[in-house]
């Protein structure tokens, strides 16, 4: 195959789900041995038109052709026996199940032996082989439970090579929907590698938040807004900002994390304190002073412990040793509903599963840790009225792209976002834990999340925020900590004219 051979073309791709239009008469070409990088906006379409390309959804109208031929994957399935495969936003491993039996789950007719046993020892030997050369560091013969996020990523790409390769796929399509949202950088940076040289063999597709990522690596830019395909960016000839303009339709700040908003002059009132929290193995003789009005970044590389912290201080695990205080008063460990009661919110990274209920309507979302404060004088009745117009002040006020009565689940992932934010925020806290923000969030929502935190906090808001992003750590914080296995490694001054430098931290963190 030639660099520039045509592997697949969409013409006029529709899909409609009930009260929206997801994709609208969209055209996308994408070549042989290229990386092809989707971009836009939660909700713009990217994940929709991967999966009607996988076979995941039917298109409503239009038609794709794969080396020329028709193309009319029924489901998923035949999408892949085709060549055609998709590495999902939220993975789609089996955990209890070995690696080789995720490679070719549901695949096993290849390696049926006459005597009508199934020949796993070629299964393992086969996957063994193409762990070795995507140097996956992991027993094909051991749970995917037992394998690292990062490795499970790449065994997702490796089962799209080894599929195609049992139908007699040369050259596979491989789809890729974030697949770094959850990787430290040194991750990011393994994987984007072996994609990299795996793109001598194959085409990838791929949807990336961290914009730097696909002026990186992807060879073309296509992006979509509102359903459409807006234009093409290449990222030889253009700048970061040119695709983030594109994406949004409009001018935008390069001041993104608002630090020339940034209020260094928060109040010396303590609101929280951490003193000597310790889980042996985890973390150790932590200890953290929050005043009111502040963002209190915290930092290190995925595993240092700051995560375990976050749900540890905020009673979802227990700590062997140590204390917290909100305003003065020791809260007991291990105890949500005190943490509740002292106007402390936790937004997890998780948001599918802990921060949202995703098959009830986004007003149910937003209302429910507030329905106390909606109820009358005895309790018995929620004022629908005042349930109303709160629900309706936060979904004008996040700019969530959705009605009061849609389902959480058809949300985009930035719009899910936004929703488990809007329901702490209505609570009227005095205190956000929050963990990893804007994972899986495009860049303009990024920019709506960030500019939100710099209201609340100058309403008086205090933020502990927990982030694997250095840049999101520097531009949003007043001050910075940092963790290196287990252990506060640094404590540094972020104000707006003192910023320090990812390099200046990274040396923290390692």
């Amino acid at each position: 195959m030639n660099e520039r051979e045509l592997l697949f073309r969409a013409e006029g791709i529709t899909k409609k789900f009930p009260g929206v239009r997801a994709l609208n008469d969209v055209n996308i070409e994408i070549y042989t041995n290229e990386i092809l990088g989707l971009s836009g906006e939660n909700g713009a379409g990217k994940s929709t038109l991967m999966k009607v390309i996988a076979g995941v959804y039917s298109k409503d109208s239009g038609r794709m052709l794969l080396n020329d031929q028709e193309y009319r994957p029924e489901n998923y399935r035949e999408g892949t026996s085709k060549g055609i495969s998709m590495v999902f936003q939220e993975q789609n491993l089996v955990p209890n199940l070995y690696g080789y039996e995720n490679i070719f789950l549901s695949h096993e007719k290849f390696f049926i032996k006459k005597s009508g046993v199934l020949d796993t020892r070629t299964m393992i030997d086969k996957t063994k082989m193409y762990f070795e050369q995507f140097e996956i560091d992991a027993d094909p013969a051991k749970r995917v439970s037992s394998y690292s996020f990062h490795q499970r990523q790449l065994v997702e790409i490796v089962r799209a090579f080894m599929i195609s390769e049992l139908y007699g796929i040369n050259h596979p399509l491989i789809l890729l929907d974030e697949p770094t949202a959850a990787l430290a950088e040194k991750e990011r940076e393994l994987l984007f590698s072996q994609v990299t040289k795996f793109s001598k063999n194959a085409t990838f597709c791929l949807i990336s938040h961290r914009l730097s990522e696909m002026m990186t690596y992807c060879n073309r830019i296509m992006v979509l807004r509102d359903g459409e395909l807006v234009g093409e960016v290449d990222p030889k000839t253009s700048e970061e900002h040119d695709l983030h303009t594109m994406m949004v339709g409009r001018e935008v700040s390069r001041d993104i994390y608002g630090i020339s908003k940034q209020d260094d002059d928060f109040q010396e009132e303590k609101v929280m304190e951490i003193k000597g929290l310790t889980e042996e193995g985890v973390y150790k003789d932590i200890n953290i002073e929050l005043n009111k009005g502040m963002i209190l970044g915290l930092g290190g590389l995925v595993g240092c412990g700051k995560r375990d912290l976050g749900k540890a201080i905020y009673g979802i695990t227990e700590y062997q040793s140590g204390s917290v205080l909100v305003n003065g008063s020791f809260v007991k460990k291990g105890k949500i509903s005190a943490m509740v009661k002292q106007r402390v919110g936790y937004i997890p990274a998780e948001r599918k599963g802990f921060g949202i209920i995703e098959y009830l309507p986004v007003s149910w979302n937003i209302s429910l840790p507030s329905i106390f404060e909606l109820a009358n004088r005895f309790m018995l009745k929620v004022d629908r009225k005042r349930e109303k117009t709160l629900i309706d002040k936060y979904i004008k006020r996040f700019r969530i792209k959705a009605s009061p009565e849609d389902m959480c689940y058809s949300l985009s992932g930035g719009n899910q976002q936004k929703v488990v934010l809007a329901k702490w925020i209505a609570k009227n806290l005095d205190i956000v834990i929050l963990d990893n923000p804007t994972r899986g969030v495009d860049v303009g929502a990024k920019e709506e999340i960030y500019s939100l935190l710099r209201e609340i906090v100058k309403e008086g808001v205090s933020v502990l925020m927990i982030t694997d992003d250095l840049l999101e750590l520097i531009g949003l914080s007043n001050q910075i900590m940092i963790m290196k296995e287990g252990q506060v490694s640094e404590i540094r001054d972020a104000g707006k004219a003192s910023k320090p430098t990812e390099n200046e931290l990274v040396r923290y963190m390692v």
